[in-house]
């Protein structure tokens, strides 16, 4: 057994996912192999409903991500997928991603406009999981979106496929893969059926302590989603939902308790791709707390547009792409 995979067992050992059990073995016979190869294989699983939940027990903090929506964007099937944190009470990030099940690889929308090329319905690719031993492929993921924890390296990244093993998980043997993403010092390990079971930024290990994949739960699910319901530290500009959108979209936008000083005026607005006004959204007093407005675009054409949430003391900007 390669060494990688000793130090995969001893960091599964120390973080104790009793919940979510995963065991090596050493080799299956080759008739489950020619079983096995000959199915179609997902190690990004997307369906509507799927929930990963990862516990870093250094900060003691929940990292959440859910496929929550479905669109057919470009002749393409896409899966929204939001990603967030539970303290603080943040969404990080979302992403619209598809799996070919031609090549193996997953791919997402360029919602953000990473490769600076102005085509915001660009597909970039995330992952290859399907690639040899050592071999290495480029990737964006974790290159987009704000806030944004990699924001010091934006471009294309570089992947070392590492290990591959056998693991039964929850009495079902699959594949695992283990890989790092080069300039980011970043280590994933995959299990096929399930998707990402660990994840290391150097240190410490994140590790998933509950999942509902197809259907099918595994550990258990904290309640996050309650705590978003609380009081705001921050101006919370969220993604506008549905993204791309035809022609109505929901912002969410959350206002602090500035050492009770309450009312906050605010202003949202959108703009089009030249920086004109198309409509103003919000323009009044608010207290804290979290808020929802509806934007419908029936008069506008279809084009990338930016909304912003603006008070006296801080601007936030994010794109949103109209297709008619």
């Amino acid at each position: 057994m390669k060494i990688v995979t000793m130090i995969s067992i001893c960091i599964l050992s120390s973080l104790s996912f009793a919940q979510i059990q995963i065991q090596y073995i050493n080799n299956v016979s080759e008739e489950f192999k020619e079983r096995y190869y000959s199915q179609k294989r997902e190690y990004n699983p997307l369906h509507v409903g799927n929930i990963w939940q990862f516990y870093n027990a250094e900060d003691n903090r929940y990292n959440t991500t859910k496929v929550v929506k479905d669109s057919i964007i470009n002749g393409k099937k896409y899966f929204k997928k939001i990603y967030y944190e539970t303290e603080p009470p943040t969404r990080n990030f979302v992403t619209w991603e598809r799996n070919d099940t031609v090549s193996g690889v997953s791919f997402m929308l360029d919602i953000e406009d990473v490769n600076q090329n102005g085509d915001f319905l660009d597909e970039l690719p995330l992952d290859s999981l399907e690639n040899p031993y050592w071999s290495r492929y480029t990737t964006y993921k974790y290159s987009f979106a704000q806030p944004n924890p990699f924001s010091f390296f934006q471009g294309p990244k570089t992947v070392l496929v590492k290990d591959t093993n056998w693991v039964t998980l929850n009495g079902d043997t699959v594949i695992s893969r283990n890989f790092e993403i080069l300039e980011l010092f970043w280590w994933e390990m995959v299990i096929e059926k399930f998707g990402i079971f660990l994840f290391s930024l150097e240190s410490p290990i994140s590790g998933c302590t509950g999942a509902i994949i197809n259907g099918k739960q595994y550990g258990t699910i904290v309640g996050v989603d309650d705590k978003l319901e609380r009081v705001p530290t921050d101006f919370m500009l969220g993604d506008n939902y549905p993204n791309p959108f035809n022609p109505n979209t929901t912002i969410t936008y959350s206002i602090p308790d500035l050492l009770g000083q309450n009312p906050i005026k605010i202003k949202l607005i959108v703009y089009d791709a030249l920086g004109r006004v198309v409509a103003t959204l919000v323009d009044e007093k608010k207290q804290s707390g979290s808020y929802s407005v509806n934007f419908n675009a029936r008069a506008l054409s279809s084009g990338v547009y930016y909304y912003s949430l603006i008070s006296d003391s801080k601007r936030i900007t994010k794109p949103m792409i109209l297709i008619k």
